[in-house]
């Protein structure tokens, strides 16, 4: 007899399951409506799908005559969808990095969901501003201001410490420590590394299994490093930290990294054709409104939109 899943692995093999059922040929109000309903019912399921989603999203680069799609009985389609999506996701090793990096992000202090931002101010009047999908644990004591960043990204405008003598205040990530000297910094957590961009004066980063090492970084500067290496800082890209107010700017980024920065406030799959994936894009985009932002790519770019459900979207070249 087979043990029960816990809930973790139970929301993975729904969400599995789901994004076989929406890859269907027929998709439904009723059947959207369902899978709405079951993402809404838990952080575990919300968390799952984003999990399976983003995985599963590197599918579509699979040139067509190789994909899973081309299955042609629906029934068969839809189980090798499902296996492969729980394989992409559980299996070669994929099952510890789920129970371990996960768990973190739901029992973190603080959390957003797709699409939420949230601003508050921290018991020493600094300023913390959460991006979508983060998840971070603060931790203040005697000796230290810590904040742990397990996902996401977060702003962080520091305040003069009330208490004498002043604590440090540090972000951990699970690449490395940002140490803030009298600063306001952005931090984005991403599978394989950490970006630290400095706003005003300066922070130090040490990569977490070599701490020895440390590089000072000033305004105007951005690094990305790992848990074992540092790279070379470089400038701010334009606009980084306007999502504080709700706005993505892009300057002459490829199509695919726009929509993978859209992607990440927007529930469901968002891809672009790959004859287009190079196209240049640069403008102003809103991230509280996904769809507003397709259709400016639509009406100033020679795409156009393609939905198969309101959370199903694809990008290709616009018909002459």
């Amino acid at each position: 007899m087979n043990s029960p899943l816990d809930p973790q692995t139970r929301s993975i093999h729904e969400a599995a399951d789901w994004y076989a059922r929406l890859r269907g040929a027929t998709v439904t109000p009723s059947l959207e409506h369902e899978w709405q309903t079951w993402l809404q019912a838990s952080d575990a399921n919300r968390q799952a799908w984003h999990k399976v989603e983003t995985v599963c999203g590197r599918f579509d680069r699979v040139p067509g005559r190789l994909s899973v799609p081309t299955l042609g009985a629906s029934g068969a389609r839809r189980n090798a969808l499902r296996k492969l999506a729980l394989f992409a996701v559980l299996g070669a090793g994929g099952m510890l990095a789920y129970r371990q990096s996960p768990w973190r992000e739901w029992s973190s202090d603080l959390r957003t969901a797709t699409g939420e931002r949230r601003d508050l101010q921290l018991a020493d009047g600094s300023l913390l501003q959460l991006n979508t999908r983060t998840a971070v644990d603060v931790r203040f004591d005697a000796d230290q201001r810590l904040l742990r960043l397990h996902a996401g990204e977060i702003l962080v405008t520091t305040h003069p410490d009330p208490i004498s003598p002043p604590r440090p205040f540090r972000v951990d990530t699970a690449h490395g420590r940002i140490l803030a000297l009298g600063t306001r910094f952005n931090v984005r957590v991403e599978r394989d590394q950490t970006t630290v961009s400095v706003l005003e004066k300066a922070v130090e980063v040490s990569p977490a299994t070599q701490s020895e090492i440390r590089q000072r970084i000033e305004a105007g500067q951005s690094l990305a490093f790992q848990n074992d290496r540092l790279a070379r800082p470089f400038v701010n890209a334009p606009g980084s930290a306007d999502w504080t107010n709700g706005s993505l700017i892009v300057v002459d980024r490829p199509l695919d990294e726009v929509l993978a920065e859209l992607s990440r406030y927007r529930s469901g799959h968002l891809a672009c054709a790959g004859e287009i994936a190079d196209l240049r894009i640069s403008g102003a985009f809103p991230l509280d409104n996904t769809d507003e932002a397709l259709t400016a790519l639509a009406e100033n770019f020679p795409v156009q939109i393609e939905y198969r459900t309101r959370y199903w979207a694809r990008v290709v070249p616009r018909l002459s």
